[in-house]
């Protein structure tokens, strides 16, 4: 299924030319809000050891999670839902590196997968479903893995 990642490519794209994104992936913790505020959904938040887990649950199904380290820091996104949630909002000033990236894109008919030595970014699509994640390596948790989030 090529659509999918030319539609996620394309989307990645349209980031670059897009407004600043209001929070996301290697922000400070009170970036959550703003994607909360934005989206107008619900949030939780559930403590881990090392981190805080921040649950955005959408009015159109889609659940976003971001996880915030001990520093504050958003080391790691996941979504899931009907449609792909504002990706230039969610991968903050990631984005555009990540639209950029030409070397160490994968993909087959339902995956996509792009790294960068500073961040890595998955997705998958399935009939009217839509997941991914993304994370910054150097800002993980010791005590966590990109296995952990999902």
């Amino acid at each position: 299924m090529v659509k999918l990642s030319c539609a996620l490519l394309g989307t990645l794209a349209a980031v670059c030319v897009s407004a600043p994104a209001l929070a996301g992936l290697g922000e400070e913790a009170s970036s959550v809000e703003a994607d909360r505020a934005s989206m107008q959904a619900a949030l939780r938040v559930t403590p881990g050891v090392d981190y805080e887990l921040h649950e955005i649950q959408t009015p159109a199904g889609a659940v976003i999670h971001e996880y915030v380290s001990a520093q504050g820091k958003v080391f790691a996104v996941t979504w899931h839902g009907p449609g792909l949630p504002d990706l230039a909002q969610l991968l903050g000033s990631y984005a555009e590196q990540l639209a950029r990236a030409q070397t160490g894109v994968h993909y087959n008919h339902h995956q996509l997968r792009i790294e960068t030595p500073e961040v890595v970014m998955q997705s998958e699509a399935y009939l009217r479903s839509r997941s991914g994640r993304a994370w910054v390596p150097a800002l993980f948790p010791q005590s966590l893995s990109p296995k952990d989030i999902g």
